[in-house]
């Protein structure tokens, strides 16, 4: 097996060793996200893992462990699972929850079911809500609950989003917030307050609202703190997870629909993917339809015309996974060192389609005569903010989301348009301004600077030197609230 590139994130953190069972947590930055290896007596589960799985299997083989079971809270929408290739490499059992049917060998275990591993047990708590087949395990050692895997039913002070899984005629979002409403009362609730939880996800992801930062809590802490835990009735416990509910980005479907189906290995991917392109066959690929995606984190050395800029740091999956199409043919440009680590974690939320990235990047472009974009103006952030010479000529686009534009104001007589919306809404933002494109920290602008210069907008302006709280509180721009 090819091992994937590692990612400097992609790194063991909390760990419980004891004569039992030995648990490792794992987190990927770029995905928010938690797996979990799970061992006792040489017998191991891996629970929710990623699509490059070699972390599992050498921590498996370094402890002289077989990986018995691949346990899979749910079909994962934000990102692909790398539960077929990890159980047909070790011959382990893939175990989902009941009601889920997929489209490879796997196990669908029934409430309560528990399964043997060495001297503990794991057990599967049926948790409907976030989807249906929904499901927590939890580590039994010598009759007693140690630990619950949550998966995507609890986060640290959030519980999962309940849109994901309606389906017209038959479940609405009204009916899975109910299902969780009970799953979290009925199930995870009556677990002894010193059990651990081990959620799916961190601050960031996008599959809750509002995920709370910290690795792991108590079920007692969370029956104190989490809103969604407090006593309430099924109408407004619905009504308070599903306010301010962002729209999912549109790959979640993608990637839900590929781990029922069983995507690709991630072995065979990076083989083919991850071809360094000479100039000429990257403007080949360019002329023919791809899509040039560039990475780099500052473009005062020249900004590529028709290129979507999104800066490769732990956000780089959400933003390319909100404004791009997973089957979209890529191509890659990125800093030295960036390109390898960009298509894996491309790879990781299904964006398989990827041609390859420019040898040399951005320096070769340029001194190969790339065609650059001439339209936008990078300015300081005193020159972003100053329109009085002749303001009707001038108009300011804000692409952060709604709940940022209530707590914090934005510009007065700004056109809001959330970033994953911008393409949709064109017809707002007009052609024949100067359109000053802004967000928190700039690197929403730049992406949405992308989508408009893609889309014939000729008049643009964006600064790299910060964003709204930076103008706000120097008191660059006036401010108007909600």
């Amino acid at each position: 097996m090819k091992a994937a590139p590692r990612i400097y994130e992609n790194q063991p953190t909390e760990k419980v060793d004891n004569a039992d069972f030995f648990i490792q947590q794992f987190y990927i930055e770029c995905l928010a996200t938690f797996s979990y290896y799970i061992e006792s007596k040489g017998e191991a589960a891996v629970v929710d893992p990623l699509r490059d799985i070699e972390q599992y299997v050498e921590l498996a083989k370094e402890r002289n462990a077989n990986i018995k079971w691949v346990l899979e809270t749910h079909f994962h929408a934000d990102f692909v699972s790398g539960h077929r290739e990890l159980a047909a490499i070790t011959g382990a059992t893939i175990v989902y929850g009941p009601t889920a049917v997929a489209n490879f060998p796997m196990k669908q275990a029934k409430d309560g079911e528990l399964l043997p591993l060495g001297t503990v047990q794991i057990r599967v708590d049926h948790t409907p809500g976030h989807t249906m087949e929904s499901s927590c395990f939890v580590l039994v050692s010598k009759g007693k609950d140690h630990s619950v895997y949550t998966g995507d039913t609890l986060f640290l002070g959030e519980v999962g989003r309940p849109d994901l899984a309606v389906k017209s005629g038959e479940l609405t979002v009204e009916m899975l917030a109910a299902y969780l409403y009970d799953s979290l009362r009925n199930k995870v609730m009556k677990l002894n307050d010193d059990v651990i939880v081990y959620p799916g996800h961190g601050a960031g992801s996008s599959c809750g609202k509002a995920i709370g930062a910290g690795k792991f809590c108590t079920i007692g802490i969370q029956k104190q703190k989490n809103y969604a835990l407090q006593p309430m009735s099924k109408e407004d416990f619905t009504k308070q997870v599903l306010e301010g509910m962002p729209k999912p980005p549109q790959y979640f479907f993608h990637d839900a629909k590929l781990n029922k189906s069983g995507p690709a290995d991630i072995t065979v991917l990076l083989n083919d993917v991850q071809k360094a392109l000479t100039f000429e066959q990257f403007i080949a690929f360019a002329k023919s339809g791809a899509t040039i995606l560039d990475t780099r984190p500052n473009v005062a050395e020249g900004i590529i015309d028709g290129a979507i800029n999104v800066t490769f740091m732990s956000g780089l999956v959400n933003f390319v996974g909100a404004v791009i199409k997973p089957d979209t043919k890529l191509i890659i440009i990125a800093n030295q060192g960036d390109a390898q680590d960009t298509i894996l974690r491309l790879l990781r939320i299904g964006y398989d389609n990827i041609l390859g990235y420019l040898q040399g990047g951005f320096e070769v472009y340029k001194n190969n005569g790339g065609p650059l974009a001439t339209t936008v103006k990078l300015v300081s952030l005193v020159e972003f903010c100053d329109v009085k010479v002749d303001p009707e000529k001038h108009a300011f686009l804000d692409v952060r989301g709604p709940g940022e534009h209530k707590e914090t104001g934005f510009i007065k007589g700004a056109i809001r348009v959330p970033l994953p919306e911008v393409e949709a809404n064109l017809a707002k933002i007009p052609k024949d301004k100067i359109v000053h494109v802004y967000c928190k920290t700039g690197g929403r602008a730049k992406i949405a600077m992308s989508l408009l210069v893609k889309n014939g907008y000729k008049n643009l302006v964006i600064t790299q030197e910060g964003g709204f709280p930076q103008m706000k509180e120097k008191q660059l721009v006036e401010v108007e609230n909600v």
